[in-house]
């Protein structure tokens, strides 16, 4: 399959610019730090971090969803996983990671052009990046592995469902343990959420998803 092209190749942050800020939201107060890789949005990874004393702390890699985070779209979890997550690390401290990285890394057109499959040919997601030659998940997470290295964890507790997250940072050598991050589905949620336990592998309570879909 192909892989949509990324601007820049740069994956130390030794070799990227960045910048820090105090950030005030509705979650609370964090420090916001931008690590840039390369000239384009895409290759930006940004790091809200909360004091913490734990030996390892909470730490939620999320990629953008623009249609869920900013439009908030109801066919999938990524606004509701933003915001619990952000509620959690800023009551008791860990670090938000955030890649721009929409559509799964393949770009924001692309998730576009498989949205029209699904409202055209009822595809889910998975099914229509594999229609468009595009590898389902094309995320890599070289540079957020640069950038947890740069800030020193060595072990982390996960925010996550997906299983590729683990493994890539226990690959690197950090430790990971997992928790859990399922948001109850809605009636416009739950084929996404069944494609991405089914397709995906995400570790996903399948009796709550099956809820949702059977009652539609």
């Amino acid at each position: 399959m192909s892989r949509p092209a990324r601007a820049g190749s740069e994956v130390s942050v030794d070799k990227a610019d960045s910048a820090s800020c105090r950030i005030e939201t509705v979650y609370g107060v964090s420090q916001l730090t931008v690590f840039s890789f390369g000239p384009n949005e895409q290759d930006n990874i940004l790091c809200l971090s909360v004091p913490t004393e734990e030996s390892r702390p909470l730490v939620r890699i999320q990629s953008a969803c623009y249609t869920g985070e900013i439009f908030r779209s109801l066919d999938c979890d990524c606004h509701e996983q933003l915001d619990e997550s952000m509620r959690r690390i800023h009551a008791g401290g860990g670090y938000f990671i955030y890649m721009l990285a929409d559509g799964r890394g393949a770009g924001l057109l692309t998730k576009v052009r498989g949205l029209a499959l699904g409202d055209n040919e009822g595809l889910d997601t998975y099914d229509a990046y594999v229609r468009l030659g595009v590898e389902p998940d094309p995320r890599k997470y070289a540079r957020v592995l640069s950038v947890l290295q740069h800030i020193g964890l060595s072990k982390i507790e996960l925010l996550t469902n997906n299983p590729r997250k683990i493994e890539a940072l226990r690959d690197s050598g950090i430790s990971v343990d997992r928790a859990p991050l399922q948001i109850d589905p809605t009636p416009a949620s739950a084929q996404y959420l069944e494609a991405k336990r089914t397709k995906f592998g995400h570790l996903l309570d399948s009796s709550l998803i099956r809820g949702d879909i059977e009652g539609k």
